[in-house]
């Protein structure tokens, strides 16, 4: 190990003797603080320290330069922290995703980050791991990392494979602030419950990129991520959620109140319009019937002009700014909320899918044995089973994509499907020309329908292939759900995998407005309750 400099050895030691002194100074004379000079371990000439506070004396000999020197410290409890200093970062000029970021993470709390796609939680995490530079500010880390990466993987049972051995290499390395991103994709349920415990009794800093709300529960903080800033919620998702509502609620009320401002000075404007003009008309005619001079008259009269122009300007400066303020309120408030019209006909009410003895196989595997269901309308049924089960492939069967070797499947109504990654629109037309194309719409009522998902004016005119996840999900919808023929069932597969905690919460108020028949594939246990599944299939 390189030889530190002299003038940090010195330094730090003072620093100890310095807040012993301080600790004895005021009584806590059980208590003294102490500084670790260490090697940053990717930059052998940069010193890095570990400030630790408050361990109980006992001496103790340590060497400095050589030199053993005593010291009074027995139970340590060493405070490894990384941090980002007013950080910028930009993939390119027009995209700036973290503006002036400053936020320190140790080695004893349980972080989640949160926020929409692309707002930049990954990139935070390839921050803090150094794999990425910062464009301004400072990264400082001084404690030991291990990032695992996001896995995609289009096999269920290879993925969950490979994301448990990634989750078991992350624990096993001791790290002091462990990094994850995404660690519940691809993990069924009995996965899950494995990596959930392991967390909860990992006793080192975790830092979490998720938008699994069951594993955002179990979390100590959670920074949200928003147009480039950052905001710590000191709590868990609930915790989160709450606040964000109460804050939501806030802006609505002020953004009323700030309207009704706007109503009483445009009110109060007019008045002293009436005004203006009611005292001109006034001095006119006593200029007429009086022997008042024509000279004092106008005096009279532009004094009170004068009077009223300032009235109005001072009237008119308070309007803007109440303006200005419901402008900016009007851009804090989240109206994510759409609206499903009311089906042109009842939904089929009777048997929708019969599966009796199916087989299904690749080569010469065997995914699915014996199978047999019964869907009918208006049930909300999931279907659960372990990685590799089979679950996707039954939805895929059902569907019409694959042939099964043995027994029978029949489907009776309109059925749509929905896959995890939202491939049904045309990613070269518009939202407005994929909702007409497959609702079978006019241009005119397509209109409608996107301006009912969010889409007003001239966003319903942008094309599928440049949206986000959260605009596709609601594009998509729009175009299975927002015509008054809709689907008598709908076919899921795990369609939370690729959306943020947003998008996830539309998808949910459109299901629980849409009244037909559910058929699910979703290892988010949340999501299933919250869209009142009633029925459970294990495969």
């Amino acid at each position: 190990m390189p030889e530190q400099p002299a003038y940090l050895i010195i330094f730090f030691y003072a620093f100890q003797v310095f807040f012993s002194f301080i600790a004895n100074y005021i009584k806590f004379d059980i208590w003294v603080v102490d500084a670790r000079i260490g090697i940053n371990q990717k930059d052998k000439n940069q010193c890095v320290c570990n400030i630790v506070i408050l361990y109980k004396k006992q001496t103790v000999r340590r060497h400095v330069r050589g030199r053993a020197v005593g010291l009074q410290y027995s139970k340590v409890f060493i405070v490894s922290i990384i941090s980002l200093s007013n950080v910028s970062f930009s993939y390119d000029a027009s995209n700036v995703i973290l503006d002036g970021v400053s936020i320190t993470f140790n080695d004893s709390e349980h972080v989640a980050i949160v926020g929409d796609n692309g707002a930049g939680k990954t990139t935070i995490l390839n921050l803090l791991a150094g794999d990425i530079m910062p464009d301004n500010g400072r990264v400082v880390r001084n404690a030991s990392v291990y990032m695992m990466r996001q896995i995609n993987a289009s096999d269920a049972k290879s993925g969950g494979e490979r994301q448990s051995s990634e989750l078991a290499r992350a624990f096993a390395s001791n790290a002091a602030v462990l990094l994850l991103d995404e660690p519940t994709n691809n993990l069924d349920y009995d996965a899950r419950q494995r990596f959930f415990n392991k967390l909860a009794s990992y006793p080192f800093g975790v830092v979490i990129v998720s938008h699994d709300r069951e594993l955002l529960q179990q979390v100590d903080k959670i920074i949200e991520i928003r147009q480039g800033k950052i905001r710590i919620w000191g709590g868990n998702y609930d915790f989160w959620v709450a606040g964000r509502r109460a804050e939501q609620e806030n802006i609505y009320s002020k953004y009323a109140a700030t309207q009704k401002e706007i109503d009483r000075l445009g009110a109060t404007m007019s008045v002293a319009q009436n005004t203006r003009q009611h005292h001109e008309a006034k001095q006119r005619k006593e200029i007429t019937n009086t022997w008042r001079s024509r000279i004092a008259a106008n005096a009279l009269k532009g004094k009170s002009q004068e009077t009223e122009a300032k009235r109005r300007a001072i009237i008119q400066k308070k309007l803007t700014a109440q303006m200005d303020l419901r402008q900016e309120l009007s851009g804090q408030m989240q109206d994510d909320k759409i609206k499903i019209p009311l089906p042109s006909k009842p939904f089929y009410g009777k048997e929708l899918i019969h599966i009796s003895g199916l087989d299904f196989g690749y080569d010469a595997s065997c995914v699915l044995n014996n199978v047999n269901m019964l869907v009918c309308g208006g049930q909300r049924v999931r279907i659960t089973g372990k990685n590799g089960a089979g679950k996707s492939t039954l939805l895929k069967v059902i569907c019409g994509v694959l042939t099964p070797r043995a027994g029978t499947v029949q489907t009776f109504g309109k059925i749509a499907y929905l896959d995890q990654n939202l491939m049904l629109l045309d990613k070269n037309k518009s939202i407005v020309d994929n909702i007409a194309d497959i609702a079978g719409l006019s241009p005119h009522d397509a209109h409608v329908i996107a301006a009912n998902f969010g889409f007003r004016g001239d966003s319903s005119n942008k094309r599928v292939g440049i949206l986000s996840g959260g605009e596709l999900l609601k594009a998509t919808l729009a175009a299975i759900l927002g015509g008054a023929n809709q689907p008598d069932l709908l076919i899921l597969d795990e369609p939370t995998n690729n959306l943020e905690i947003k998008s996830i919460a539309i998808l949910e108020d459109a299901l629980n407005q849409y009244r037909g028949a559910i058929l699910l594939v979703s290892h988010d246990e949340m999501f299933a309750r919250n869209i009142k599944i009633d029925h459970t299939v294990q495969i």
